[in-house]
């Protein structure tokens, strides 16, 4: 039988050879950002398996939680002081330990979040043109006093005590609200913690669409990742700018269609489970007595933070 295989599959030749100048597709930054994106969708969404877990703050009513979270929040605004709020994040990475969450992770992220809106943004209030006071690092000096605009530039600029002070407050106050929010984040199902705002008067209604729109913010996610991966995986090289702008688009229509059918079929299997516009969401487990426990503990704790 006469052999009809192609000639080109008959030749041996080294594949890291031939492809050593092959110019890779370059998405670098897109792909950075759908990764990122992803991943910390992936990781908001999935917190409800890491809640699952048997301890003592994962087993909290979601009630309780969400009234800690209100009532701790408020005390950590109103404490001006540097002790009580660092008595609160001794608290609060005590409740993290007993959570038994991974502390240098969610940490990472808090501190980063800290740093950003509570060092970084309110920093300069640590110069005597913005909070005045003693002198403590001298960083310029001029000959004598100038008026700018309506700044009035001292002789001396530098940090002052006083400065530090107000920038260091502000710090742990933004690094214990993100702390706490996250541990109810980390330690509280997400359709949980949606259901225990019924204590505060939001309409069934209004809880249903956010928990839907959680829901499907994470599908449409998924959706855009693994539409711009299988872009990637049919380009060998990198294309022009106006190329790329074209098939960017043709896939956000994609993405926009598939959401319509996806909300579609939602609403579709809403109406096959007996959906008539009315919502009634199903009551959680009663309190016990452990939640009462820790409602008290909670609220003595603030009461001891206004204290100090």
């Amino acid at each position: 039988m006469e052999n009809k295989t192609p000639p080109y599959l008959l030749q041996n030749f080294n594949a890291q050879h031939e492809l050593i100048n092959v110019k890779k597709a370059s998405l670098s930054f897109l792909d950075e950002t759908i990764l990122n994106s992803a991943r910390a969708l992936k990781a908001m969404y999935l917190q409800a398996e890491n809640a699952s877990k048997k301890n003592l703050i994962h087993n909290i009513h979601p009630h309780i939680k969400l009234f800690s979270l209100i009532y701790l929040a408020v005390i950590i605004s109103i404490a001006g002081n540097l002790h009580a709020q660092l008595l609160t994040a001794s608290f609060i990475f005590l409740f993290y330990r007993l959570a038994k969450l991974k502390i240098s992770q969610v940490y990472r992220k808090v501190f980063f979040l800290a740093f950003i809106f509570g060092l970084l943004v309110i920093f300069p209030a640590s110069l005597n043109m913005i909070t005045p006071g003693k002198i403590i690092l001298n960083l310029i000096s001029f000959n004598k006093p100038s008026h700018f605009w309506i700044y009035d530039i001292p002789q001396n600029i530098g940090f002052t005590s006083e400065g530090f002070q107000v920038v260091s407050l502000v710090f742990l106050r933004v690094l214990n609200s993100v702390s706490l929010a996250m541990l109810i984040m980390y330690t509280t199902s997400f359709p949980a913690f949606i259901k225990s705002f019924k204590i505060i008067g939001i309409p069934d209604t209004f809880l249903m669409i956010i928990t839907l729109a959680y829901k499907f913010i994470f599908i449409l996610s998924r959706t855009i990742e693994e539409t711009f991966f299988a872009l990637k995986s049919r380009l060998l090289s990198n294309i022009r700018s106006s190329n790329m702008r074209t098939l960017i688009g043709g896939r956000i229509f994609f993405i926009f269609k598939k959401s319509m059918i996806v909300y579609e079929n939602t609403y579709y299997a809403m109406v096959s489970r007996g959906y008539q516009g009315q919502i009634m969401l199903t009551s959680q487990r009663r309190l016990q007595y452990k939640d009462f426990i820790a409602l008290v503990i909670v609220i003595a704790l603030g009461i001891g933070i206004i204290l100090i």
